[in-house]
């Protein structure tokens, strides 16, 4: 609670903010008591304002997250607000796209620097509409980063951005269900947010195709709770990560860490309606279940809210979950049993116009 509070005295977005352990209905049930005392102010658009200057805060996550300051440095985090500012495209949910908060990202390079897995590497980012590339691109060291893609928006975006900042960093337009990334460079990896549970192997084997020997060096963000979906109503937390895990023993690959990566970037329309109950829940003091009433209530008239219940099931007690991050170091069998994986895989995705 102390840490929510110290991130909300520096103000951003609620979901920025309301992230980490803390659940949704909790979150903003005490940023509505922080707005009754005058502490912060919320914005209809979903922005915190402080209503008195406050020292800079040092973000030090939340427990069990990793700690933001080691991405104090990495990059100009200024310049990547700017580039994501201009952004110009949506994300697409036929290709289970979404976007992650600022915070994410941060973490993200906070994680690879803390290995050691930036400097002199030659990156192969894979799908990448959170921009992350470019965030790789930014990091003092880092030989080159290539970034794969289906959507050529996204890459568009990515080039134009690599072009005025002049960085090391080439797009290539890749469908990883019929082709596979034609690069010899590659020594590190970093597969991004598979929702999907069909295509995780299929982004995994392909990013692991692309190296070379033993010791390559691969990251792999996937919703966990998304995974655990497909895999039936019954199947628990374990069975779901033990899967995981297998799959990446099949590919050879040892898994070096495994620890919460991600929080979701929440739509704006969503981000106004939380902003809003929020706000209310200020104006009339209401209680913890008054304001949990509330938000199921909005989430039922939103016209997108099954959507956003198979995002966060449990919604509003649950927390702004973090996607899993596996950290993987591929085996002398990585690169050979991955190519045959995708064989099998890649034949059996019907021809382009075949239904």
């Amino acid at each position: 609670m102390a840490q929510f509070v110290q991130r909300a005295r520096g103000g951003g977005r609620l979901d920025d903010i309301v992230r980490g352990p803390m659940t949704v209905n909790s979150g903003l049930w005490l940023l509505s008591r922080m707005c009754l005392d005058g502490a912060v102010r919320v914005d209809p658009d979903g922005t915190l304002r402080p209503t008195a200057a406050v020292p800079a805060a040092r973000d030090d996550g939340a427990p069990g997250l990793v700690d933001l300051t080691l991405a104090d440095g990495l990059v100009d985090w200024d310049v990547l607000a700017d580039v994501l500012a201009r952004r110009t495209y949506a994300p697409d949910p036929e290709l289970h796209q979404s976007f992650d908060t600022f915070a994410s990202l941060r973490r993200r390079l906070a994680v690879m620097d803390y290995y050691d897995d930036l400097d002199g590497r030659t990156m192969l980012q894979l799908g990448d509409d959170e921009m992350f590339g470019v965030a790789i691109g930014l990091a003092d060291g880092v030989r080159h980063v290539h970034v794969a893609d289906t959507d050529e928006r996204v890459l568009k975006a990515i080039g134009d951005e690599a072009a005025r900042l002049a960085l090391g960093l080439t797009t290539h337009v890749v469908d990883v269900r019929r082709d596979r990334p034609d690069l010899s460079d590659v020594d590190t990896f970093f597969v991004s947010g598979l929702k999907d549970p069909g295509g995780l192997f299929l982004f995994v084997a392909t990013a692991v195709s692309t190296v070379s020997g033993a010791g390559a060096v691969g990251y792999v963000s996937f919703d966990l709770d998304v995974y655990r979906a497909g895999t039936g109503a019954d199947s628990g937390g374990e069975p779901a990560q033990r899967e995981v895990l297998r799959m990446f023993d099949r590919l050879d690959c040892t898994v070096t860490a495994l620890l919460p990566g991600d929080d979701g970037l929440l739509e704006d329309s969503v981000l106004a309606d939380l902003a809003e109950a929020t706000r209310d829940a200020a104006r009339y003091a209401a209680s913890p279940t008054e304001l949990g009433a509330r938000l199921r209530r909005l989430l039922a008239q939103r016209p997108a809210g099954a959507d956003l219940s198979l995002y966060q099931p449990g919604f509003p007690h649950a927390q702004l979950r973090p996607i899993s991050l596996a950290r993987i170091v591929t085996g002398p069998e990585s690169r050979r049993l991955a190519s045959r994986y995708l064989g099998f895989l890649q034949s059996a995705v019907p021809a382009e116009g075949g239904g």
